[in-house]
């Protein structure tokens, strides 16, 4: 599949591409990688998004394992369990579990950093401030690049180059430790001008910003927030990143500007790609 840029948002696209290169990393490796996915809830958002990772994990031969927890001790223990299990590479957590007695940022820390695919310990994320790619001088440990972010980054590059956010404004509306972040952090490695914003931040700010931003991120959890669409250049990318919409899909497609959506053009299949990904990296791909 060629890497030429497709001159569109293509999430479908996108996740296809990533998939091939997990699919051929599984095949380089020799044998199939180890998943842990732990689930506190029954939100039906994160039910369906770990029926789509087994899905995904079937398709490319990917052996994965259910656990769902009821307590903060509980994940303790099947935390700890699972990162002494050598024949298990990775973990995915599906947040936010809210434990009254555990936060979800300890439970990030208690994951293996070396099995975090989703990149949320903080050493991978303190190693993501510093651009470093590596828990080594080697090639043994690979760090965990933030799934989600990463996702957003590679909808981008593989639209419209590798270079293209260079120099560019990125509004992100979402401060969150597993999403606003992180891609902060990656935009400002990438030579873009990050702009964070959150639910403090004052509207008249927000449109301002807006306004002059080449890309704009939006992850609020809020039924019925829309971004307003008058805000919104004509040229800038929108990336949906919400449950069920922060964008007025009708109005940016009367307009022709180029966005992701919360259905068939989700970010979400490309998140997925980007951690079964890290997974292979932490099987020890790079290590064969």
């Amino acid at each position: 599949m060629s890497a030429t840029p497709t001159g569109r948002l293509d999430c479908q696209e996108t996740a296809r591409f990533y998939r091939e290169i997990v699919r051929q990393n599984i095949r380089d490796l020799g044998f199939a990688p180890g998943l842990a996915l732990i689930l506190g809830s029954e939100d039906p958002g994160s039910l369906l998004y770990r029926d789509l990772i087994l899905k995904d994990c079937d398709d490319l031969g990917i052996r994965a394992v259910h656990h769902h927890v009821t307590s903060g001790i509980q994940t303790v223990k099947t935390l700890a369990h699972l990162n002494q299990e050598d024949k298990l590479h990775g973990i995915f957590v599906f947040y936010p579990l809210g434990w009254p007695e555990l936060k979800d940022d300890e439970v990030m820390d208690l994951v293996d950093p070396g099995k975090d695919i989703e990149g949320l310990h903080s050493i991978n994320i303190g190693y993501l401030q510093k651009f470093r790619k590596r828990l080594d001088s080697g090639k043994d440990r690979r760090c965990m690049i933030p799934c989600t972010g990463r996702a957003v980054v590679k909808t981008i590059k593989r639209g419209f180059g590798a270079g293209y956010l260079a120099g560019k404004t990125v509004l992100v509306i979402n401060d969150s430790l597993r999403i606003g972040r992180p891609i902060t952090a990656m935009l400002a490695n990438l030579q873009a001008t990050p702009i964070l914003c959150h639910q403090h931040t004052k509207p008249a700010h927000l449109e301002t910003f807006a306004r002059i931003a080449d890309v704009i991120v939006s992850a609020v959890p809020v039924d019925g927030y829309r971004v307003p669409s008058q805000w919104i250049q004509d040229q800038a990318l929108c990336i949906d990143l919400s449950y069920g919409g922060n964008f007025d899909f009708e109005a940016l497609m009367a307009r022709g500007i180029q966005h992701t959506n919360a259905s068939k053009n989700s970010v979400g299949r490309v998140t997925r790609a980007m951690a079964l990904l890290n997974l292979t990296y932490a099987a020890g791909w790079e290590k064969r």
